[in-house]
């Protein structure tokens, strides 16, 4: 391991705990496994090497994925596939959809989904010679696409709206005659999204280089691989560091591949929590993490590569009475829900002052005294999570829409209890309880 990532793991001080068993349990990685799922669609082998129902989101991708196999197996004229509220599904099938010659797609989802940004991919895809009509308001969603065999060559597309849209690009390209050559006319965010694909890409036999102004993506046909291992979900990991910045015993997460070894960026959550006193110690099986070094009084953080971290971050820095500022967020008004609009509306209804700008939240410090509340989860898994955890701090906390979780992990609420939290469910709340830190009914 390179020096400078030394100081985030520990090699030296006694083991923090061994057994796994009893252990936090994690769903695949959600951004792996729809990127698998693609590529196993385009090799012809979409049988097999992956449980989607480990989430809502992967199963989504992978009964649209069959829909479309059997619609074109069957010559249907057009066939509707509706995605719910999975953006990543939107974006990935609008793309597959339009260069699978054959198709006709009607895609649709949830009304929030259909009004989200799809122009910038929309636009290469069209200029390729796609056939998309918008079906909606203002050239939104739904949309209806007839399949064809696309004309490749070189595009231009922004970079910093969503990386989603280079990665659709990115898988459906091999089919495109000429492949791709598409450059990035602003930055590119939350990069590491895109090197997961090209990584995805080359184990399914596709040649792909990927650079700081451009990614190039040579025609070519996939090929599935022999054996492609998921990993765990490196994004659900970032709560439970969150939880364990949060209290003073160890906790035990099963089945994570270190940093270095994983696919994905946030795998920077090693990094992240660190800084919040939090130790990692990669064994067989997993890590073990504990919280073992004094916290600063305030952190500042660029989080442009890894936005779905700043949820936990900031739930765990406030818990801490750890001042912070992260830059590098603008793209979080564009997830599920408004997510900067929605951490600063639910911090402040716990009563801690939260100030948001174009690109960066911040807490200089602050409290004041409120009532029982519930959190509003805004139809967002991650901020059902992360504001499940300040429970290990406030003693209890009320969340709305609980189930919410199951797009990315549906077995959430049930990893709780082995950080010492009862979660019990009072009609659509889900109450989390830390015992012994305050009696709310005495």
């Amino acid at each position: 391991m390179e020096e400078k990532e030394e100081k985030y793991y520990s090699k030296s001080y006694i083991d923090i705990i061994s057994d796994f068993a009893g252990g936090v349990s994690l769903p695949a990685s959600k951004s792996i496994g729809a990127r698998f799922l693609v590529c196993s669609y385009l090799a012809g082998a979409l049988e097999g090497g992956l449980r989607p129902e480990d989430c809502d989101d992967l199963r989504v991708i992978s009964r649209a994925l069959v829909a479309l196999k059997e619609g074109a197996a069957g010559g249907e004229r057009e066939i509707e596939i509706d995605v719910h509220a999975s953006g990543t599904a939107f974006r990935f099938m609008a793309a597959v959809a339009a260069s699978v010659a054959g198709t006709s797609v009607l895609l649709t989802g949830t009304e929030r989904l259909c009004s989200r940004p799809m122009a910038p991919l929309l636009d290469v895809l069209v200029k390729a010679g796609a056939e998309i009509c918008p079906e909606g308001v203002d050239g939104k969603g739904p949309y209806r696409i007839a399949g064809r065999r696309l004309k490749g060559g070189e595009f231009d597309i922004r970079g910093d709206i969503s990386s989603q849209f280079i990665s659709a690009l990115m898988l459906v390209s091999p089919l495109w005659e000429g492949g791709m050559r598409l450059r990035f006319s602003t930055p590119l965010v939350s990069r590491p999204y895109a090197e997961m694909t090209a990584k995805v890409m080359r184990t399914f036999g596709i040649a792909v280089s990927l650079h700081d102004d451009c990614v190039e993506v040579n025609e070519g046909v996939y090929k599935a691989p022999g054996d492609f291992k998921i990993e765990a979900d490196w994004s659900a990991a970032s709560f439970f560091y969150e939880a364990c910045a949060l209290m003073l015993s160890p906790v035990t997460i099963g089945s994570l591949v270190p940093p270095e070894e994983s696919l994905q960026g946030d795998s920077a959550t090693v990094k992240f929590f660190h800084r919040l006193g939090v130790v990692s110690q990669f064994k067989k099986d997993g890590v073990c993490i504990q919280r073992l070094y004094s916290l600063p009084d305030e952190i500042e953080a660029d989080l442009s590569d890894n936005p779905d971290m700043v949820p936990a971050f900031a739930v765990a820095c406030i818990c801490n009475a750890c001042r912070f500022r992260f830059t590098g967020v603008k793209n979080l008004r564009l997830k599920e829900c408004d997510r900067l609009a929605a951490i600063k509306t639910e911090l402040e209804r716990l009563g801690y002052p939260i100030n948001v700008g174009e690109d960066f939240i911040e807490w200089r410090g602050g409290c004041w005294s409120v009532g029982r509340q519930v959190v509003e989860t805004y139809d967002d898994h991650r901020i059902a999570m992360a504001f499940a955890m300040a429970a290990l701090h406030m003693g209890e906390v009320r969340i709305a829409n609980p189930d919410v979780v199951n797009k990315s992990f549906p077995g959430f609420w049930g990893q709780l209890p082995k950080l010492g939290l009862n979660c019990r469910r009072e009609g659509d709340v889900m109450v989390v309880v830390s015992p012994g830190i305050f009696d709310f009914e005495n």
